[in-house]
């Protein structure tokens, strides 16, 4: 029988925001998609199916290591958190990063996603990545639903009633890339028994102008750096629930430092903490921030983690 395969386009998947397999989230990478069609993408996002799927492309100038589109099983992102940090991880096992000298240390890159040229910080130990810190875009405030029966509508979406929200925090649509639906919930029980609607819930953040809804406590499960513990429903692109949102969590990092919320003091005009996420999906993640400025006045939005291999393969055409 004649092949007409047009080639094997070989995946590494990682775990990301976790230093134990089978927690975090997991993230299949591409290292080397050229020559794939936009199409093709689609499908193979859509055949890995999960939460995101990364291709990996040559730089398009001197100043770039590599170029990263970044698929949902539904469409491309311009942006993502944990499919940048993931990537770097597994690029870096495969030496497209140099090592610091001694193999021990950091290196910044470049790399090109939808939304620009960033930077990327990786940090190496023995001449091996133990954490991957992406630099975010700006952080935006791009909207705010302050109506009571449009707050009692969000209530309903995600199965609770508006008594459950957070009172002292605003229900805002935040981005540093990628926008987000932010919905404070008063407890971290309240936020456990989330229930969703997911056709309700998705008409809600796609009129707001968000690409998912990332409900969140400031009360945490663990004792320590954790400032709060979140949840991602994006319905609308086929995720049910995420385990991990690099994007959202910057975001929301950025949220807390700007009204005053994140309980943590500033070590030379950085805030540093960490955010919860996937618990309640038995995919532990742990999310570090360090947010640059102040309250009211954003400047630089870091999100950073560990990452581990659990897989090898190769998608046939």
């Amino acid at each position: 029988m004649e092949n007409l395969s047009l080639g094997n386009y070989r995946f590494i998947q990682l775990d990301v925001f976790t230093e134990e397999p089978f927690a975090g989230n997991a993230l299949a990478v591409f290292p080397e998609a050229e020559g794939l069609t936009d199409d093709e993408m689609l499908k193979i996002a859509r055949e890995m199916n999960l939460s995101e799927t990364v291709f990996v492309l040559p730089p398009r100038n001197e100043k770039t290591a590599r170029r990263l589109r970044i698929f949902t099983p539904a469409r491309e992102i311009p942006f993502a958190g944990h499919p940048i940090v993931g990537s770097w991880n597994a690029l870096a096992r495969e030496g497209v990063t140099p090592l610091p000298e001694g193999g021990t240390g950091w290196t910044r890159i470049y790399h090109e996603v939808g939304i620009g040229v960033l930077p990327v910080d990786i940090e190496f130990k023995d001449g091996a990545p133990v954490q991957v810190v992406m630099t975010q875009g700006k952080f935006e405030i791009k909207g705010e639903v302050d109506d009571a029966h449009e707050q009692a509508e969000i209530a309903r979406a995600l199965g609770l009633a508006i008594e459950d929200l957070d009172e002292t925090l605003p229900i805002q649509v935040l981005s540093t890339g990628l926008p987000f639906l932010a919905v404070p919930i008063r407890s971290l029980a309240d936020l456990r028994r989330c229930r969703v609607n997911t056709a309700l819930l998705a008409e809600i953040y796609e009129r707001a102008g968000a690409t998912g809804c990332y409900p969140f406590s400031r009360e945490t499960i663990e004792i320590g750096e954790a400032r709060a513990h979140a949840r991602l429903f994006a319905p609308a692109d086929n995720i049910s629930e995420d385990p991990a949102t690099g994007s959202a969590a910057g975001a929301l990092g950025a949220y807390l430092v700007h009204h005053g919320a994140a309980n943590v003091e500033a070590s030379n005009g950085s805030y540093r903490f960490v955010i919860e996420q996937g618990d309640f999906m038995k995919r532990p993640s742990r999310i570090n921030i360090e947010i640059k400025g102040k309250l009211g006045a954003i400047d630089e939005v870091h999100v950073g983690g560990p990452s581990v291999v659990v897989a090898h393969g190769e998608v046939i055409f």
